[in-house]
């Protein structure tokens, strides 16, 4: 209410005093005036998208175009992954999380390349699974613990955490209570059981 009267106030001397100068204080009132009376009216002023804005639907679009490119991909990954992998269920297993991951990562359009990336993501898991994974035998045979099962339960923790979540090392020391020293530690000791003998 007292910025609208000093607003009026101001416009009266500009056409009180007429002269090249007035146009300044009288546009300056007029601004003022327009800004006092309107300025309390407005209740909210919102920057941005509107909050009915949902971003959803492009995501969904994107899960089912991601599926989509998988399932036309399916048989030719699984193929790949048969023949890197000696064991069918490991190989489909590994295609599933690679294909898992390739999704959360993939941040890029829909293309070929995708294949690519989940390729060289399945070689990566099987690389690591036929180093540290159990692997069952066939009938006959006694199967083969692997590197995994022979780790005290700590030291397993920071290996899957690590070579399989792909979590760095500061992740691992946060999620587990330990500090990166200790989780490096432990990495560089069970590394060393991969190195075989010296």
């Amino acid at each position: 209410m007292v910025l609208a009267v000093l607003a009026v106030a101001v416009v009266a001397v500009g056409w009180l005093f007429p002269g090249l100068l007035s146009a300044i204080p009288i546009g300056a009132g007029l601004l003022t005036l327009v800004a006092a009376v309107l300025l309390p009216a407005v209740k909210e002023i919102e920057f941005g998208l509107s909050p009915g804005f949902k971003l959803s639907p492009a995501l969904k679009d994107r899960e089912a175009q991601l599926r989509s490119v998988f399932e036309l991909q399916r048989g030719d990954l699984e193929y790949c992954a048969h023949l890197l992998s000696n064991n069918p269920d490991s190989a489909r297993r590994l295609l599933e999380a690679a294909w898992s991951q390739a999704a959360a990562a993939w941040r890029g359009p829909v293309t070929p390349q995708l294949r690519v990336y989940v390729l060289c993501l399945l070689v990566r898991l099987i690389r690591k699974d036929e180093l540290w994974a159990v692997h069952h035998a066939g009938p006959g045979q006694a199967p083969d613990a692997g590197l995994l099962a022979g780790l005290p339960i700590e030291q397993r923790i920071v290996v899957v955490l690590h070579e399989f979540a792909n979590l760095t090392i500061v992740e691992v020391a946060g999620l587990t209570g330990r500090t990166t020293a200790e989780v490096t530690d432990e990495l560089v000791s069970a590394r060393a059981l991969t190195a075989g003998p010296s």
